[in-house]
Formats: C-alpha cells, structure tokens, sequence
C-alpha cells in the first residue's frame, strides 16, 4: 500500500500521530493517540454534539530522535504498522 492509503487508514480510525518534544533532553519521539483525532488531542473532551465525553492516551515511542526531520522519515512506518496491526481488530 502507499503512504497516502496507510495515513489516510489512521485518520479514518482515528489514530493521532506526531512528533512530540521531550522537554527534560530536547530529544523528539512519536507520539501515537488512539481516539487523539476525536478528542482534539487531549485526555478528555466534551463533545457538545454528542453530549459525551471521549478520551485519549498519548502513547509514546520507545526511540529518542537527535531532532524533528529524523522522527519525521519514519512516520510513513509507524502509519503502515498501525494498519496492519489494527486493520483487522477493528
């Protein structure tokens, strides 16, 4: 499959993937967030359509990157792993 199909997979089942900063080293890693795109990214959101609550947990990667452009080259991997880790459970 292609990036844009693996990316466009993670945004319909809404999996939130970024780049985040660790402030304590400077180091980035990827962060993930099942049900991230839901809830505007945070632990709770009140969703006033619905009438609920929806929840997030930010879920980091293990790997340290020296800086952004790094984390960056293998987001098209962690989008592809999550497609075919979670296509067929869901």
């Amino acid at each position: 499959m292609s990036l844009n199909s693996d990316l466009q997979w993670c945004i319909d089942n809404d999996f939130q993937v970024y780049i985040k900063k660790m402030d304590h080293s400077g180091y980035f890693k990827v962060a993930i967030r099942k049900g991230g795109i839901s809830s505007n990214g945070k632990d709770i959101f009140f969703c006033k359509e619905t009438q609920m609550n929806l929840y997030s947990v930010e879920k980091l990667g293990k790997i340290d990157y020296k800086n952004q452009e790094k984390a960056n080259k293998v987001l098209p991997g962690v989008y592809k792993y999550l497609k075919e880790t979670y296509q067929k459970k869901l």
